[in-house]
């Protein structure tokens, strides 16, 4: 999963103006940013020889300053990821498609930014399907 998420965080970096994270932001972030998440990689059985294949989601938060800069960056974010292959050593994984699904934009009142008021944000969920090299 570490190769999977080293590349999807590459790619958001070269292919939108964006920093790409994973997981949480330490200290603070420049503003508009992409923060990845998903799970330690869930594993499903498909095969008679027993072999898993991967089949996880992948989040993807947007986050700007306002509502219409995580509009804006949307569709960057977007564009770089829909028909994009992560890279990995040990899963040969699917481009990604479409997200399956998309939660509103909306304001997280637990940070505060000067001048700015709370920042926004938006998610989009992909699914990562790999199968063992």
């Amino acid at each position: 999963m570490r190769a999977l998420i080293d590349s999807l965080k590459a790619r958001i970096a070269t292919a939108t103006p964006y920093a790409a994270y994973f997981g949480e932001v330490d200290g603070t972030p420049d503003y508009p940013y992409v923060l990845l998440w998903t799970s330690t990689g869930q594993l499903e059985q498909h095969t008679l020889a027993g072999a898993a294949d991967l089949s996880d989601r992948l989040g993807v938060t947007m986050v700007a300053t306002t509502s219409e800069g995580v509009l804006s960056m949307s569709k960057h974010v977007r564009a770089a990821l829909v028909g994009f292959k992560p890279d990995s050593d040990t899963w040969s994984v699917a481009a990604l498609r479409e997200p399956y699904d998309s939660q509103p934009i909306d304001r997280d009142r637990d940070v505060s930014l000067p001048n700015h008021g709370y920042p926004c944000f938006a998610v989009d969920l992909y699914r990562l399907r790999g199968t063992p090299m």
